[in-house]
């Protein structure tokens, strides 16, 4: 299969934002005020308040190892997207100042710095990449050891924030943490704009719902025959995956056809086949 020129900009496009605003967040709010960021970012800060070491060059060099580790043991476009942000969220490190913009209120310098870093680091992986570091060495060690990605973050989380408190103060490791909340609530939100659900539809009008949902949502649709228990009438039962903003179009197709058909929805993390997501 060619590789589809269009499809690789767009990715390279919105990681390349993505870059700007985890980078910009750090920079530009986070650091000025003495907050930490999360992650390798984090380790990148401290030594950057106590070396004065510039946080893009110590970013790459990070690492690098890292990659490495990642391309022997995780899937090849997810360490190339990968290696292209490193690179390219190490540039925008340097070439952003480490000054205060917009605001030198720590509140918010906390609140928008973790969201802005926050979103943008969630962009990236919603595009097959990560912002390298220890998302790379959390998946490693997820995979081959019975440690969750959540559990290490919380570790590598909570070492952070006792450097943050050494290193500056109590207050500043208490806005630290909730820089850390706000970011992974960005985080999610981000990467939850195209949660999938898997819907199952139980009708009597199973071929005229299937049409609809397919020229209306562009979506596929699965059917078997099934019969009602209780009165042994024949029964279509649909099964449709789509994401989660799709679902009211969904419904009121369906209720429009056959007011009685039964519809479940089920969240869904993971699929393996053909599943176009336009966002």
């Amino acid at each position: 299969m060619g590789i589809k020129y269009h499809l690789l900009i767009y990715d390279l496009l919105g990681i390349t934002i993505g870059c700007f605003l985890f980078a910009f967040g750090t920079n530009s709010l986070l650091t000025p005020a003495n907050l930490l960021a999360g992650g390798l970012g984090g380790v990148c800060v401290i030594f950057y308040h106590l070396f004065d070491w510039p946080i893009g060059i110590q970013y790459f060099i990070y690492n690098v190892p890292l990659l490495i580790l990642g391309y022997l043991h995780i899937g090849r476009k997810f360490i190339i997207y990968t290696v292209f942000s490193v690179v390219v969220s190490s540039i925008f490190f340097d070439v952003i100042p480490v000054k205060a913009v917009w605001t030198s209120d720590t509140m918010l310098c906390a609140v928008f710095g973790a969201i802005i870093s926050g979103a943008g680091a969630a962009l990236i992986l919603r595009l097959g990449g990560s912002v390298g570091g220890l998302d790379i060495l959390s998946r490693v060690i997820a995979k081959y050891f019975n440690i969750s990605i959540g559990n290490f973050g919380l570790l590598v989380s909570a070492t952070i924030i006792v450097f943050s408190a050494m290193l500056f103060d109590i207050q500043a490791a208490m806005y630290t943490i909730l820089s850390f909340i706000i970011g992974a609530k960005a985080y999610d939100i981000v990467l939850n704009i195209a949660e999938r659900r898997t819907v199952i539809i139980l009708t009597s009008e199973g071929q005229r719902i299937s049409s609809a949902i397919n020229e209306t949502l562009d979506r596929g649709t699965t059917s078997w025959l099934a019969s009602e228990t209780s009165t042994d009438a024949p029964e279509n039962i649909l099964l449709c995956v789509i994401i989660k903003r799709e679902w009211a179009e969904l419904l009121k197709i369906s209720k429009e056809i056959d007011p009685h058909s039964f519809i479940l929805a089920l969240p869904t993390d993971k699929i393996a086949g053909k599943f176009e997501i336009d966002w």
